[in-house]
């Protein structure tokens, strides 16, 4: 079997073969250009021929084949080569200090829910007892007590959701 000159290497043979060079897994690459392995595989596949000028500049970052190469060989003009070059400043550093930013802020998110979903908990815990005792007393004004089997479903109903919201994490 020939092999094919460098020359005449794909974009799609390119990028494995220098990803699989690196050491890196397709998940790995993936997660550093923040893409789904999917998209990492439709790229080294040839389905997607046109990757996204970020993620040349990614590929360049992570990769270390130059933005004009993979760009031209993704069928950029040389218009839009040049323009990346010179003017898409694509600070990888930059990109990842935001999505370290919105990771902690998800965290941080997380933990509030965390938060409110033990206070609904005990919140729910102890105004059933409110409630049984409520319940137990034989002089008890009606209102009242529909008004406490009222709140006692809506804070079940609330416990509900933040266990819903939990789940999905």
């Amino acid at each position: 079997m020939l092999k094919k000159d460098k020359s005449e290497e794909t974009l799609a043979e390119l990028i494995r073969n220098a990803r699989k060079e690196k050491g890196l897994s397709a998940r790995k690459l993936a997660n550093l250009l923040n893409l789904s392995h999917t998209e990492i595989n439709n790229i080294e596949s040839g389905y997607r021929v046109k990757p996204s000028i970020i993620v040349l500049k990614g590929i360049e970052q992570y990769l270390g084949i130059p933005f004009s190469k993979t760009a031209k060989l993704a069928g950029y003009s040389k218009e839009t080569i040049k323009y990346g070059e010179e003017e898409i400043i694509v600070s990888y550093e930059m990109y990842d200090k935001k999505i370290k930013e919105f990771k902690e802020q998800i965290r941080y998110a997380e933990n509030i829910i965390e938060i409110k979903r033990h206070i609904a908990m005990d919140t729910e815990e102890y105004f059933k007892d409110i409630h049984n005792y409520l319940k137990n007393q034989k002089n008890i004004d009606k209102k009242l007590l529909d008004k406490a089997d009222s709140i006692e479903r809506f804070l079940s109903e609330i416990q509900r959701k933040y266990e819903n919201v939990y789940k999905e994490k």
